[in-house]
């Protein structure tokens, strides 16, 4: 009890020293404040005395002063003045006073500057102390001695000061290599690693430090060894309850196939880690664009001469000339209807003797018309000049979802943040550059992501387009082909989400970009038992058709619950197709994917389906895209870049070789969705198939019509009914027109 009250007092006198410390500090910043601004004559005179102590170095001296204050203000503390740190800046003043003190004449020097100072009434650039410093140093070293002198300890100080940060620096260098060797370290070596000191000898008081990082320095030659032991004792004890009591922590993750995410080794691994360079791309050749402006005022002409010779006056106020298309913008005079010049497109397809064109009306945010006319010669876009922009564009430097898409009819490139969207539907008519995007969307990704930073899932059911990239790092599996197990691996990324809410929810965090800023600075503290750093996860699906053929209720299901919640987890999802019909881009997908992509396709109604509005039909194809990203009012008309297979290679052979890939187990292992669901749905249907199989026996008939109204069951349910039951032997095959023979007579039922 004595203890405990001594304990008691001595906080709250620590308490009360605190708080009289802080009232001292906010009197002697009022005194800074009316000095520096020379209120009444107190600050009058305070201000006098500084200017003649300093001279025109009086405004260095307050920001000094009250950053000291301020610093004391927060911390409660006074900081150590015979520091290091603290002497380097005091030769720093020394030499700015003793500089600013030296007089133009080189012939004054001596201790007889210091009379002549004071018979003056002139202010010393240096002040009183920096004329007498001057005055000293002259006398030894002349004028230029003393300047001399000046600089020597003015670079003294900047060593002073900035030698503790050099050393703390190399000191994290030679930290960094012992973190795999984290659970090998006991606590006690943890605990007395000391820290080395430079310039320990010009402290021999032990007061606060000025960087308090150095408070923690002696403090491991006050711990007794007894409570030591002790306290690995009560650890180990926290260590069985958190295993006892608390399975959804940290430490039964390790213990569960989901192990992999944390491993140190592979970390500093990649650290070694090289980004391709841009010299694995090749250069595309620009196009004429004199050739284009030529042909760009002849069009312009014609379109004014049609809309006049059908009475609608209009100027052609600006003229983009892009890499496939010219988009003109029109200005109506006032009382002229848009509608009219959506009436006037075969007439202005005629005019300018051009396959198609595609009107805006109205452009939106502007008082024009926009019409886009190809261009006589379509241009390539390259990979590499966007992606070259793209790296120069210090906006998105530290974001490794962006990803480069093409140029728009300005000419300007255009890239798409999949962190923002957070979903992408891809759909386009086959041969219109669908498989090509989809490549410059992963090549983007490898050439600024490293493996731990972005994690790919790749479904191809085609078998072709994306098997060039098994083996790379970045992939959690290989390049997934069958469709049932597709439909499996996305139920795994369902899985995967909702682990890392629960993480999220263990440490009140409310998405990926907040956990991880949380589990670097715990490992900082915390490094035998780190906490993982969770990566981004890209699901790409290059043919979504085929799935929802296998299993549309699967694939559905899965695709609205990642792309309803998944974007918190850090998981985005892309979807491409090319059969943009309503049964494989269903309602439910467009509700939950908002932003699109539309390529060339054959009708309106397709478009309509894809971007909820027509436009898409009227695309030049060959990369020729509509991208409508989440929250835009219509779709930016873009040409989107090509990267060949010759690039595709060489980028998936620069970053195959730095790194060996490592699949996850539970995307490898994972069961096909025919083998996991098939029997459970049997399983469940046993009632009403022994239901059906005894209806069938007594009417001696069987057909999936007749049972869907006489049970009131959907069509498939009927179907695998009947299915199995010419599997056992019950009914017989169809024979065109002709009604299935039930092979099980009614006596033979009664007799068993």
């Amino acid at each position: 009890m004595a203890k405990t009250k001594r304990s008691k007092k001595s906080k709250n006198q620590i308490l009360e020293e605190k708080l009289r410390l802080r009232i001292i500090i906010l009197f002697v910043i009022f005194a800074i404040i009316v000095s520096a601004l020379r209120l009444g004559f107190i600050g009058q005179g305070i201000h006098n005395c500084v200017a003649f102590l300093t001279g025109n170095l009086y405004g260095v001296v307050y920001l000094a002063l009250l950053v000291v204050c301020i610093y004391i203000l927060c911390k409660a503390q006074i900081p150590r003045l015979n520091g290091p740190e603290a002497i380097g800046i005091y030769a720093i003043f020394i030499s700015m006073l003793t500089i600013a003190s030296i007089p133009s004449q080189p012939q004054a020097s001596g201790m007889g500057v210091i009379s002549t100072y004071l018979q003056s009434q002139q202010m010393n650039k240096g002040g009183f102390i920096g004329i007498c410093l001057y005055g000293v140093f002259s006398s030894l070293f002349e004028s230029l001695g003393a300047l001399i002198l000046s600089i020597i300890i003015l670079i003294i100080g900047l060593a002073l000061i900035f030698s503790k940060l050099y050393f703390q620096h190399q000191k994290t260098k030679k930290k960094k290599p012992k973190v795999s060797k984290q659970e090998e370290t006991p606590v006690q070596t943890i605990v007395l690693k000391k820290k080395s000191h430079f310039f320990d000898f010009l402290s021999k008081d032990k007061e606060i430090p000025l960087f308090p990082d150095s408070a923690f320095d002696d403090v491991e030659e006050k711990i007794d060894p007894e409570m030591t032991s002790a306290f690995e004792f009560d650890q180990d004890n926290m260590k069985l309850d958190i295993k006892e009591k608390k399975p959804l922590k940290i430490k039964e993750e390790k213990e569960s196939p989901q192990e992999s995410y944390i491993e140190p080794p592979k970390k500093t691994d990649l650290s070694h880690y090289q980004l391709p360079p841009l010299s694995l791309l090749s250069t595309r050749s620009t196009h004429n664009v004199s050739k284009e402006k030529s042909a760009a005022n002849k069009n312009a002409a014609r379109l004014t001469n049609v809309l006049k010779q059908f009475g609608v006056n209009a100027t052609i106020e600006n003229a983009f000339i892009g890499p496939t298309i010219t988009k003109y913008e029109l200005k109506l005079e006032i009382g002229t209807r848009v509608n009219k010049i959506l009436q006037l497109q075969d007439d202005i397809k005629l005019a300018l003797a051009t396959a198609d064109i595609r009107i805006e009306a109205p452009i939106p945010g502007k008082p024009y018309v926009g019409i886009e006319v190809p261009n006589q010669s379509a241009a390539m876009v390259g990979f590499k000049d966007v992606l070259k922009s793209l790296l120069s564009n210090s906006k998105y430097q530290h974001n490794p979802l962006v990803v480069a898409l093409g140029k728009d009819v300005s000419g300007k490139p255009v890239f798409a943040q999949l962190d923002k969207m957070p979903h992408l539907l891809i759909a386009g008519a086959t041969g219109s550059g669908k498989s090509v995007c989809v490549n410059t969307i992963i090549s983007s990704i490898l050439m600024r992501a490293k493996p731990d930073e972005v994690k790919l899932i790749l479904v191809d059911p085609k078998k072709v387009e994306l098997s060039i990239y098994n083996g790379i790092p970045h992939l959690l599996a290989p390049v997934v082909t069958d469709p049932k197990k597709a439909a499996a691996v996305l139920r795994e990324v369902v899985a995967e989400m909702e682990r890392r809410y629960d993480l999220f929810a263990s440490v009140n965090a409310r998405n990926i970009q907040g956990y991880n800023e949380f589990a670097k600075t715990y490992n900082e503290d915390h490094t035998d038992e780190p906490k993982e750093i969770l990566p981004y996860h890209v699901i790409i699906l290059d043919e979504v058709a085929d799935l929802m053929m296998v299993a549309s209720k699967d694939v559905e299901d899965c695709i609205m619950r990642i792309s309803q919640m998944a974007r918190a987890a850090g998981i985005h999802l892309i979807v491409a197709t090319q059969r943009p019909s309503t049964d494989i881009i269903t309602g439910v997908i467009k509700a939950n994917i908002p932003s699109r992509i539309a390529f060339a396709v054959s009708s309106s109604i397709d478009s309509r389906t894809i971007l909820d509005t027509s436009g898409a039909e009227k695309l030049l194809g060959k990369g020729d895209m509509l991208f409508s990203p989440m929250g835009s009012s219509s779709p930016m008309r873009v040409q989107g870049c090509f990267v060949s297979d010759e690039e595709v290679s060489a980028i998936v052979h620069y970053v195959s070789s730095q790194q060996e890939v490592v699949y996850e187990d539970k995307y490898v292992n994972v069961k096909s969705i025919s083998s996991t669901q098939g029997s459970d749905d049997f399983d469940e249907e046993d009632e009403e198939y022994e239901k059906c199989r005894e209806f069938v026996i007594q009417a001696q008939k069987a057909s999936t019509s007749l049972l869907q109204r006489k049970f009131r069951i959907g069509y498939n349910k009927a179907a695998r009914i009947i299915d199995r039951l010419e599997e056992e032997g019950v009914i017989g095959p169809q024979l065109g027109s002709k009604p299935r023979e039930v092979y099980i007579r009614q006596y033979h039922e009664e007799d068993l």
